[in-house]
């Protein structure tokens, strides 16, 4: 994670990455070994989702912003993400930009962010691959002068999030089972961009906790904490290049995995 404030820039890696058990990955999570169906994802249309794919332009730059209700308060939350990426990928490095303050504040009080809580997950049509998290961000004040950052409708937060591709323990959490699984052989191995596609991986799920201390102006005194939640997709790119037979072919993914060629470039020998 790094901070980037009044022009100085901070590096904060506070991200733990966490393999996914066996257990997990063949029992747990849907996928059967011995029939053909498939079981189906959770719905995620109800969040907010930057575009990347073939069918739309590019929302990574221009970002999304989400307006939160806060309990019992009566001001709200600003979020904004953003990246400087031109591309989304599962197997990339990645910089998702967060810019954070509130609306409506009071004039009698003060806001903090104590800390934010990021987790970055896989989305995927399959049950088999939804949800594995991929990356996890914590972010805290940096040093012991303030309480907290400090925000307000005019003073924002900001901050990056470094999102790994694969890395060593994001792919010991992929073990992977043959299709033929009578062998009883399991194997760990690096998978391509194509290979989650193909399973109908199509973003990445940002769940994000964003924990508030509200200050009352006059005394300095804290008055309360609250938290307020925050849930982003960011499309991945759909479009892959293969060199097949003596020619470059590019083939757009749809979600249920299957796949149709859109280009196709013959190389000179």
């Amino acid at each position: 994670m790094k901070i980037d404030r009044e022009g100085s820039k901070k590096n904060k890696k506070g991200f733990k990455l966490t393999p996914i058990l066996l257990s997990m990955v063949m029992i747990g999570s849907g996928i059967s070994l011995t029939g053909c169906s498939t079981e189906l994802a959770p719905d995620n249309s109800n969040i907010d989702i930057l575009s990347t794919n073939a069918d739309s332009a590019s929302e990574l730059s221009s970002g999304i912003e989400q307006l939160k209700e806060i309990d019992g308060e009566s001001f709200q939350l600003l979020i904004n993400y953003y990246s400087n990426d031109n591309e989304w990928h599962i197997n990339s490095n990645k910089n998702l930009y967060i810019a954070i303050r509130t609306k409506n504040l009071p004039d009698n009080l003060e806001v903090y962010i104590d800390n934010i809580h990021m987790d970055t997950s896989i989305v995927s049509t399959k049950a088999g691959y939804n949800g594995i998290v991929q990356d996890t961000m914590d972010d805290r004040i940096h040093n012991s002068l303030m309480i907290g950052f400090p925000i307000s409708d005019n003073e924002y937060y900001y901050g990056i999030n470094t999102i790994e591709g694969e890395n060593q323990e994001f792919i010991k959490g992929y073990v992977y089972g043959n299709k033929y699984y009578t062998t009883g052989t399991v194997e760990e191995k690096r998978r391509l961009e194509s290979d989650y596609l193909e399973d109908g991986v199509y973003a990445n799920r940002i769940d994000a906790v964003i924990d508030l201390i509200i200050v009352d102006k006059e005394t300095g005194k804290p008055l309360r904490q609250k938290s307020v939640d925050s849930k982003l997709l960011v499309e991945i790119n759909n479009i892959v290049s293969f060199e097949e037979n003596g020619s470059i072919k590019t083939y757009k993914y749809n979600r249920d995995g299957s796949k149709e060629t859109v280009k196709e470039k013959i190389l000179v020998k």
